[in-house]
């Protein structure tokens, strides 16, 4: 309130002062601060020294009250102006407080609400009112700024409506000019673009940092058509969800399709063909420049550009500056593409200017690589499509581009066709015409018009299928070893080569360095050499000219551009009016991808001979399935919520935790910038390793050990980059450390830190134990893994046939419980690895465990069990050793049959966690923490030692939820992914599909496709994991087998299914082969006491050795005729289920085959025991023929060999011996039916 004091004339002067800051105020039309604001610079002009005497009741001031008022006016204006706006009593006594607690405008506004402040009179005032002095003030210096909820955004004015995209609203927005730096001399539009996706907000953080870092880069290439970048600004929402914004120029002539539309009939001139071609020479020059960062092959892919991306600037030329524009879906590469062996992560490109590698995939160049990969040449060929739109504009307008556009219709610049079994694109034939069409037009002659020579460019180096060697890297091939497990390759019997398992002399040595002292002890180490790479059978190449580099591109525009020719080589009359109709044509033979063989006959080749459309039938699109492809995410929504409940309960420890005061400089500016947006920094591994050694850094001792762990110690220079809470090594590298916020400071979640345990509680103590059932409770709460008692059948579930009653948590003894068909329940199942001695149930214990069990005579592992299953508040348990009665006379022949329906201590120390604290200095900044990752479910939990072993895989899969307690972490699977200890989520598709608490429900709603991929990767998996007895090799899996039979609703066995009419899944289940890392299969010997006592040779079951699978393009094959034991022709149906009858035989046609017809590439034959295949005595059984094959001699024909043996009573039957493929003129037209057994 006023002062009541005050006289009227006094009262009437702050009331004069008021109402000018009223008259100075602007109104921000940003929808969620629509609040009035006083633009910087204002208060300087309305403030003068009387106006301070004024307010303070300063009449003749004293050399005290002199230095006030200088205070107010150097320092205190916007403090001042608060108090007057406010109306806040004794004004005086508040600008004397803020001098003596030498605060002044730099302090405001007040964030934290915890402030000593908080007790003062004008607080509540101050807090309400100080944010109209503060809008947002955006630097072209600073890229980003952080802005809290409250924080008025200056924008007075917005234009037109908001334009969206895949990843984003993008808005018109007038800045006031005082709320720029350097100031503007008027208010001026800009593109603000709101950073939106439909999934977390981790999601969106992730996804604005990368793109602010891009639009960094792009603005230090100094490319005139490269749209410039302002700032980034995010606003912090009080409860989380921060916003995130990007801030360009405006681009006032919209984009290229606008262009299009606005100019509907271009007058065809000298100087406005010149005009396009300097702003197409423009656009390449900046694809140049983001290509080709530096000379190590570091690139920017743009990854999204179509017209619409492409903006239009009305300064310059007849049609404007074009500039390349919204970079969101832009990739960078730290080294040359070819070389990057995982697939890309874009996730947004627009199907209508997609490359035709997006569909075919790229030749793998060795075993393992995805064929999924990206490159740069993925925007040339975009730039090919948009230059052919704006050349047929150029000559036809909007009315010939729309007559193209139609006939192009709703898909691509390619189509894609079957050759020879392999799906194959090419140019699209509308636009193979319109450019023939357009060539023969007077006004676009190759040689001698520019618009002509823009067109070829376009035909023979942009819109390309084919691509050039490497994907155009100057890199030198890598030494690889040989092919060495095929017949053709390598001409005689295979052998396995191991990577040599050594460690450099500088990595032994300093990975012994300690760290610092007040860092918690941590064993490192070092890094697993690189696997040798295996290389593929390289594809024939095709002829013709391949799609061109950037730098070619530009090099080409720059020669059109630099014709001198008289005016005539721009512009031609024409010499009629033809324009491209709707002509019909085949394909051109021309435009075919590199995937073709080129046609080797004296007689001409047909295209119709051939190619085969593609046509619709099952849906074979299948997902990327990556082993390594893990999606990290903070879980910081959910650990706030599990930490608060902690809290409540007073089950959170609380540690003390040191922070470092021993950083050197550059990890000075580490700590002070890690929060920024994009961040990345560079160490010089040299340096870095003599400051660890010499302790002279904890933070440098922390990030050389990890380093070291990852074999990076040669390299001159490691590159640090931030993604999320999480540091990666380059952006694409692993995540080698977490930036982590102590829970007990109870923060908001933000997307830089996660909340999370710096050193994990005890193991057993109650925190831990707390976490865990955090974990089920919260599963059972907002999930469906918790069982509703009924099996996958539809039954209800029964109980496992005994279970350990745990008891109460006091109890000193459990028993074994013999359950009954009425009985119903929760159980927790333990899968762990048997020692050499260990505790179970026989005949002659049976009696005494029903009764009871000294918990005391348990082993370590088992007690652990029982106090996790107490803890948890279960009662019951069930270990395989003490619930099957072991021995001769046991029942484990009878409950492995019942495995569907089931399913050294644990609670040690486990490993230390390295970090180093931070504390940055600033306003508001509080401690976090720099942790070593140790989030890697796969390395700790799938890949680990328990995991290997075969009987622990199904017990795994027919788990609904399951808690895995490894030496670094515990962590927690069900549907929703896999939850760390550390608070991380992890996910992976492949993984998924073992973590299915309903497996395998995924595969109710997947593509065919998909089954066959996630069938063939769990049996390959399966089949290099371990057994006691190698004949338990089908029993152990048997489980998983009768769930997958039923959910695909197949018959089969043996790890082979047969769906009846649709062919290709039992052909595509018999085309197993010997894995790549294995060089010789063992038949197994199955005894008749063996709940398998026959298993035929065509099944992968019949062998020890890891398998992987021969892979035909889906789609692409013609199945042959094939009798397995479950097909309807088949006289004796052969249950699904049951191994030990005899009609297990495949009938098929046999054929003789010759090896000498064929040549290097054309195909591959993999025995499966190569020391014992008779190979001059085998024959084939043909499988599939390749669709579209240009002739039958060049026909692929995948087949299976067999070999004759002597059956019982001296008949001869075949067997398998191997797989493969063969050219049709490698095989014998006719054969005879066999049985292979």
């Amino acid at each position: 309130m006023a002062d009541s004091d005050s006289s009227d004339e006094e009262e009437t002067k702050e009331q004069c002062f008021r109402k000018s800051l009223s008259f100075a105020q602007k109104k921000s039309t940003f929808e969620r601060t629509c609040c009035y604001f006083i633009p910087e610079g204002v208060l300087s002009g309305l403030v003068t020294v009387q106006t301070i005497k004024d307010v303070l009741h300063i009449a003749n001031p004293t050399p005290a009250e002199d230095e006030l008022i200088d205070f107010v006016k150097t320092r205190a204006l916007k403090v001042f102006a608060i108090a007057l706006w406010a109306k806040v009593e004794n004004p005086k006594r508040m600008m004397a407080y803020f001098k003596s607690k030498n605060l002044d405008d730099n302090d405001l506004p007040i964030t934290d609400h915890n402030s000593i402040w908080s007790k003062r009179s004008w607080y509540n005032d101050l807090i309400e009112h100080q944010w109209r002095f503060y809008a947002a003030t955006f630097s072209t210096a600073k890229y980003n700024l952080d802005l809290e909820e409250s924080c008025i955004l200056p924008f007075i004015s917005k234009g037109g409506d908001d334009g969206r995209g895949s990843f984003g609203v993008v808005s018109k927005y007038l800045v006031h000019r005082n709320h720029m730096e350097p100031a503007l001399q008027d208010d001026s539009y800009f593109a603000v673009k709101e950073i939106q996706a439909t999934e977390d907000a981790q999601e969106v953080a992730e996804h604005w940092e990368k793109e602010v870092k891009a639009l960094r880069t792009m603005n230090r290439l100094d490319q005139e058509h490269i749209v410039r970048f302002i700032t980034a600004f995010r606003r912090r929402r009080q409860y989380g969800g921060d916003e995130h914004y990007l801030m360009f120029e405006w681009a006032d002539g919209g984009n290229l399709r606008n262009l299009w539309k606005n100019m509907p009939s271009p007058t065809l001139t000298a100087p406005l063909v010149k005009d396009v071609i300097k702003q197409v020479l423009g656009l390449a020059k900046a694809l140049d420049a983001a290509h080709n960062l530096n000379a190590t092959g570091a690139s920017y892919r743009h990854g999204d550009l179509k017209p619409e991306n492409i903006l239009v600037f009305n300064k310059g030329g007849l049609i404007g500056t074009l500039k390349i524009g919204d970079w969101g879906e832009a990739r960078e590469h730290g080294q040359a593409t070819e070389m990057r062996p995982s697939k890309t992560t874009a996730k947004y490109g627009t199907r209508r200017y997609e490359a035709p590698e997006v569909e075919t995939g790229v030749t793998a160049k060795w075993l393992g690589q995805s064929t999924k990969r990206r490159s740069r040449l993925y925007d040339i060929w975009a730039m090919g499509c948009i230059t052919l739109e704006l050349t047929i504009w150029l000559l036809y307008g909007a009315e010939g581009l729309g007559r193209f556009d139609r006939e192009l219709g709703f898909g691509s610049f390619y189509q894609t066709s079957v050759v020879n079994g392999r799906k194959v694109a090419q140019v699209h034939d509308a636009a193979v015409r319109w450019m023939d069409q357009m060539a023969e037009d007077s006004r676009c002659q190759v040689g001698s018009t520019a618009i002509g020579d823009l067109l070829e460019l376009v035909r023979t180096a942009l819109l390309v299928v084919k691509l050039p060697r490497r994907l155009g890297t100057t890199l030198s091939d890598i030494p690889e070893r040989s092919r060495t497990d095929s017949f053709i390759d390598s001409g005689m019997n295979a052998t396995r080569v191991t990577p040599q398992d050594t460690v450099s002399e500088e990595s032994a040595i300093d990975s012994t360095v300690q760290p610092a002292i007040d860092i918690p002890s941590f064993s490192f180490t070092p890094a697993e050499p690189e696997p040798d790479k295996i290389p593929v059978q390289p594809e024939p190449e095709s002829r013709g000219p391949a799609r061109c580099l950037a730098t070619d591109f530009r090099t080409r525009i720059e020669t059109i551009n630099g014709e001198d020719e008289d005016e005539s080589y721009w512009y031609a009359q024409p010499l009629d009016q033809h324009r491209p109709g709707d002509l019909k044509g085949s394909f051109s033979l021309s435009a075919l991808s590199p995937l073709l063989s080129d046609c080797d006959s004296g007689e001409g080749c047909q295209a119709q001979d051939r190619e085969v459309s593609i046509q619709n039938g099952n849906d074979y699109g299948t997902p990327e399935l990556d082993e390594n492809d893990w999606k990290y995410q903070s879980g910081n929504e959910f650990a706030s919520a599990m930490f608060e409940s902690l809290q409540h309960s007073d089950t959170l420890e609380s540690s003390d935790r040191t922070v470092s005061n021993r950083l050197c400089d550059q990890c000075l500016q580490f700590r002070d910038e890690v929060s920024s947006p994009g961040f990345a920094i560079s160490y010089e591994t040299h340096p870095l390793r003599a400051s660890a050694s010499e302790r002279k850094c904890d933070l440098c001792n922390l990030l050389w050990q990890v380093v070291i762990q990852n074999g990076r110690v040669d390299s001159q220079a490691v590159k640090f980059e931030r993604t999320g809470p999480f540091l990666r090594l380059e952006s694409t590298g692993p995540r080698i450390l977490s930036i982590v916020r102590d829970p007990e400071q109870m923060l908001p979640p933000t997307s830089e830190f996660q909340t999370g345990f710096v050193r994990l509680p005890e193991a057993g103590q109650s925190t831990h134990m707390e976490v865990i059932k955090y974990w089920l409770n919260d599963c059972d709460r907002q999930h469906t893994c918790k069982p509703l008692g009924l099996a996958a059948d539809g039954d209800k579930v029964r109980l496992p046939t005994r279970l350990i009653d745990v008891g109460q948590s006091e109890d000193n003894t459990v028993r074994l419980w013999a359950t009954t068909p009425r009985d119903s329940g929760e159980w927790i199942a333990l899968s762990h690895r048997w020692g050499s001695q260990h505790l179970s149930t026989t005949t002659k214990t049976l009696k005494s465990h029903l009764n009871s069990i000294d918990l005391n005579s348990l082993p370590s592992t088992f007690k652990d069990a029982v106090t996790v299953t107490r803890a948890l508040g279960r009662r019951y348990l069930w270990i395989d050793s003490l619930c099957v009665i072991q021995g001769p006379d046991g029942d484990f022949k009878t409950e492995a049959k019942r495995m569907e329906d089931v399913y050294s201590g644990f609670l040690k120390q486990r490993k230390g966690r390295n970090y180093v604290g931070l504390s940055p200095e600033g306003k508001g900044q509080t401690p976090f923490y720099v942790c070593q990752t140790i989030d890697n479910f796969k390395d700790h939990v799938l890949d680990g030692e328990l995991n290997r072993r075969g009987w622990v895989y199904q017990e795994h899969a027919l788990a609904r939820r399951t808690l895995f307690f490894t030496e670094h972490q515990t962590y927690f699977e069900c549907r929703d992914g896999v939850r760390c200890e550390t608070s991380t989520k992890l996910s992976n598709k492949l993984a998924a599909f073992l973590g299915d608490p309903d497996f395998p429900h995924i595969l109710y709603n997947a593509s065919q496709g998909e089954k066959i991929l996630r069938y063939q990767e769990l049996y390959r998996e399966y089949s290099r994991l371990g057994l006691s007895e190698p004949y338990d090799r089908p029993t152990a899996i048997d489980g998983l087998q009768q769930r997958l039979l039923r959910t695909m609703r197949v018959s089969g066995g043996f790890g082979v299914f047969d769906e009846g009419v649709t062919r290709g899944l039992l052909r595509r289940s018999l085309l197993w082969r010997r894995g790549i890392d294995t060089p010789s299969l063992s038949r197994i010997h199955f005894p008749p006491q063996s709940v398998v006592s026959t298993v035929p040779s065509w099944s992968w079951m019949a062998y020890t050795g890891g398998i992987d699978y021969l892979q035909p393009d889906f789609g692409c094959y013609e199945w042959e005729d094939l009798q397995s034991p479950w097909s309807p022709k088949t006289p004796t149906n052969v249950s699904s289920t049951d191994y030990n009858l005899a009609n297990i035989a495949l009938e098929a046609i046999a054929r003789e085959y010759d090896l000498g017809a064929a040549v290097q590439g054309e195909g591959e034959l993999i025995f499966d025991t190569p020391n014992g295949s008779a190979k001059p005595d085998t024959l084939c059984v043909v499988l599939g023929k390749a669709k579209g094959s240009p002739s039958p001699e060049t026909q692929r024909h995948y087949i299976l060999m067999i070999a004759a043996q002597r059956g019982r009573a001296g008949s001869r039957v075949y067997e398998r011996v191997g797989t493969g493929f063969l050219p049709g003129k490698c095989i014998s037209p006719s054969g005879f039916k066999v049985k292979i057994q």
